[in-house]
């Protein structure tokens, strides 16, 4: 069974900063939870799915009427309304109706515009849950690094002290080598402190990224929880293609296809004609003589003809059917993308798997019995002091390396998480 889950020595509390003390650890989980519930950018996708379905409501109804209205035919030389029969005073009213089923298409197509936005923010949660799950592993990693030198710290300065006996009570120029050791590896040891908490600060300041101000100070935990893909046989690669399928990316650009599929319904409606209609009631004044002149009523209809279609409806057409093409290829390569990601991170899982399996079971028991035995023959003098510094070193550097292999373990299954992401709105893509 893979151990995935570390226990720090007691010393780790005693260097937390000041400002986090006496709060609850930061949680990966948690986290998460405030950068996925505090993103803007998901609200900005909420505004514009909202956006798109009012456009669609728009888009299915009519164009306006016109309204028009005019003096026609008065006489040049006076201006009189009454001195000529044709002088009349016309209120005219038209209409226009879109081509074919424009309107119904139009609407279809705001609204499958829109049908992509939630899957387009489940993918932005899926990332933002990646992201901050490997910002929230480094900042672990460089944090617990110094916890595991400063609980070694001791064995360092215990062999500095030992050297520094051993060379006054017996001087020469071997035990003076030794002290010169002892304190050029303590000197080295806390340069690697300093290395460690740059890393860590830097990791901290990504994270606030994501993060509240109250909780970008809280301390991390001590312990890493397992993270694991338990809904997932990752061995069968029909799941995983299935799952691969159903990414919230991938169900996204469906919908782009399925609106672009629409646009070139759309672009055929232009062979259609478009008609019109209007109505005009034209008002004429009595004559001089007071007889009365009757008042005008006109209808029309109007109709253009698509007659000449090779430069405009025809490559409009040919524009749409593209831009279809296109998308289709943009779908196979992201699936190319995911299925090729997923693979690298589980390669990637299996050699961490063994190599947790190895330090676990043989290099760190290994290790640690070989710095006991040369210290031991240290001090009875039958060794260097040079092998036991080495060996130290080296259990300190296994420690760490080991440490490393189960985080990064960790931030591999983060990322094979993401690339097999079928959430929420996946699961609803069917009923929209």
């Amino acid at each position: 069974m893979k151990i995935v889950t570390i226990f720090l020595a007691l010393f780790t509390s005693a260097f937390i900063p000041g400002s986090w003390a006496g709060q609850a650890p930061l949680g990966r989980q948690q986290a998460i939870a405030h950068a996925v519930s505090h993103d803007p950018w998901i609200r900005g996708s909420q505004l514009n799915e909202r956006a798109l379905l009012a456009d669609s409501i728009a888009a299915s109804a009519l164009p306006d009427p016109r309204l028009n209205f005019g003096l026609l035919n008065l006489a040049r030389d006076t201006l009189d309304f009454d001195q000529e029969p044709m002088s009349q005073f016309k209120l005219g009213l038209e209409q226009q109706f879109p081509r074919g089923d424009t309107l119904k298409l139009q609407r279809r197509q705001k609204r499958e515009q829109s049908a992509a936005h939630p899957f387009l923010r489940e993918d932005r949660r899926a990332r933002v849950t990646r992201q901050v799950s490997l910002l929230w592993f480094d900042a672990f990693l460089a944090r617990q690094s110094v916890a595991l030198i400063e609980n070694k710290r001791y064995l360092f300065e215990q062999l500095v002290d030992i050297a520094h006996a051993n060379y006054t009570a017996t001087s020469g120029a071997t035990r003076q080598q030794d002290v010169i050791r002892a304190e050029l590896e303590l000197s080295r040891l806390n340069d690697r402190l300093t290395l460690l908490w740059q890393g860590h600060d830097a990791a901290r300041q990504a994270l606030s990224e994501w993060l509240s101000e109250p909780l970008g100070r809280r301390a991390l935990p001590d312990t890493l929880v397992a993270h694991e893909l338990a809904v997932l046989n990752m061995d069968d690669q029909r799941q995983v293609l299935k799952r691969v399928m159903q990414h919230p990316r991938v169900l996204a650009i469906e919908r782009n296809m399925a609106s672009l599929a629409t646009g070139l319904e759309l672009a055929r409606q232009q062979y259609k004609p478009q008609w019109g209609i209007n109505a005009a009631y034209a008002y004429r004044d009595n004559a001089p003589g007071g007889s009365e002149r009757g008042d005008f009523v006109s209808l029309g209809l109007t109709v253009d003809l698509p007659l000449f279609t090779a430069n405009r409806q025809d490559q409009r057409v040919l524009a749409a059917s593209h831009r279809r093409a296109a998308i289709q290829t943009e779908r196979q390569l992201l699936l190319r993308e995911l299925l090729a990601g997923y693979r690298r991170e589980r390669a990637e899982l299996q050699r961490l798997d063994e190599r947790e399996g190895l330090f676990q079971q043989y290099l760190l028991p290994q290790i640690q019995a070989q710095a006991d035995a040369t210290l031991a023959a240290y001090t009875a003098d039958g060794g260097s002091f040079a092998e036991v510094m080495r060996v130290r070193i080296e259990e300190l550097n296994t420690n760490i390396m080991a440490l490393e292999i189960t985080v990064q373990r960790q931030k591999t299954l983060a990322n094979m998480q993401y690339f097999v992401a079928a959430g929420v709105a996946s699961r609803q893509g069917k009923k929209l």
